[in-house]
């Protein structure tokens, strides 16, 4: 049965204080309107069909925008978590699931907000698997509009690869009200395994692409499982209009074309700032400097130097020869020519042989510093 969507009329306000948008007027016992036959099998927590035709098809529960305002206490800043090009995201408590989820609000004034919408929550409907963000449901109202995700007590990856270099220098990123934490090397393995895991299912279950992998966009459940998220337009553009500096590959600046390849671009800047614990980019590096890519072309001739480029945090404690493959499935991902990037199963196989690899902790070392020409710290830039 071929699906469609459509929305509920009714009135609409423009503040999300005021918490009257059209699906206001939704009963909970009718979430799917005039269709008697579903509202029966919602009312009695029935299975519902996976070809029905909904209000919203793509819907696995339909949220009112009162119950978004309630959940957040009419929108707290403790409740924020961050924002998007979407959007801004808040924590949520929905008492009708018994948990927490991640509310993600359209812009007003977003004029592609339509189009991101269907486009992502048609995708992450389709999606199930461990390391893809689960969606919950959505709130579809004629200008107030959400999508609904699982909660991640751990937020984004990115402020987990810098929080050494962050709790050196004294303070946390602008914002930030989750606990973060520096990661060892075995977390670091389970997180590279757990994105190209589920890039793979991407590419080869659902037939998209993420076209933004970048650490922003990989979030951390309780245990450190990663979920990829915001790849929704994937579904409906094959053209990069954003993307992050750093992680887009030499076809995506040039002509904004992307691929399944690009995504292995970007999984390999990934690897590189996930296990060397740099910026994707410095925008203060001469032209062509600018991009960790570049700085690692340039070293990758003294891969047998490879621990001196790990990420301090790290310390002792990772495997010099998992370290090396790391390095060189990432070599191999961000090949200037896109043909000669491997697949996303290629890359999870070249990864999980890294994660082979045991950890040994050799004795410290301590060397005398002679002079500050002599030696040079890699703890900061590249």
């Amino acid at each position: 049965m071929k699906r469609f969507f459509c929305c509920l009329k009714g009135g609409s306000s423009r503040n999300a204080g005021q918490g009257n948008d059209e699906n206001d007027e939704v009963n909970l016992d009718r979430p799917f309107g005039n269709n008697e036959r579903l509202n029966h099998l919602w009312r009695n927590h029935l299975a519902l069909p996976d070809d029905r035709e909904v209000s919203d098809p793509t819907a696995r529960v339909s949220f009112l925008w009162r119950e978004l305002v309630d959940g957040t206490i009419n929108f707290r800043d403790e409740y924020f978590l961050g924002k998007g090009n979407f959007g801004e995201v808040y924590r949520c408590r929905f008492s009708r699931l018994n948990e927490d989820g991640a509310v993600k609000i359209q812009k007003p004034d977003n004029p592609t907000g339509h189009v991101e919408f269907l486009a992502e929550v048609t995708t992450l409907h389709a999606a199930n698997h461990p390391n893809v963000i689960r969606l919950l449901g959505n709130c579809y109202g004629q200008r107030n509009r959400a999508i609904v995700y699982e909660f991640m007590p751990n937020g984004c990856l990115e402020p987990h690869i810098f929080a050494h270099a962050t709790r050196v220098q004294g303070q946390l990123p602008q914002g930030l009200q989750l606990p973060i934490r520096v990661l060892d090397w075995d977390t670091r393995m389970r997180i590279a395994l757990g994105v190209a895991k589920g890039l793979v299912y991407l590419h080869q279950e659902l037939k998209v692409i993420n076209r933004d992998v970048k650490a922003g966009n990989i979030l951390l459940d309780a245990n450190f499982v990663p979920k990829l998220t915001d790849f929704g337009l994937a579904t409906k553009i094959d053209v990069d209009e954003t993307g992050s500096l750093g992680y887009i590959a030499p076809e995506g600046e040039i002509s904004r074309l992307v691929s399944t390849k690009t995504d292995v671009y970007s999984y390999g800047a990934l690897l590189l700032v996930l296990f060397t614990g740099r910026q994707p980019f410095y925008s203060k590096k001469p032209v062509g400097k600018k991009n960790l890519t570049d700085w690692f072309i340039r070293v990758w001739p003294r891969l047998e130097d490879a621990p001196v480029q790990v990420d301090v945090a790290l310390g002792y404690r990772y495997s010099v020869e998992g370290l090396k493959k790391i390095f060189d499935t990432a070599r191999m991902c961000i090949k200037a020519e896109p043909l000669e990037r491997p697949t996303m199963s290629d890359v999870e196989a070249m990864v999980l042989k890294a994660a082979s690899f045991p950890v040994q902790v050799p004795p410290p070392q301590v060397k005398r510093r002679r002079s500050a020409s002599t030696y040079e710290v890699f703890s900061g830039g590249f």
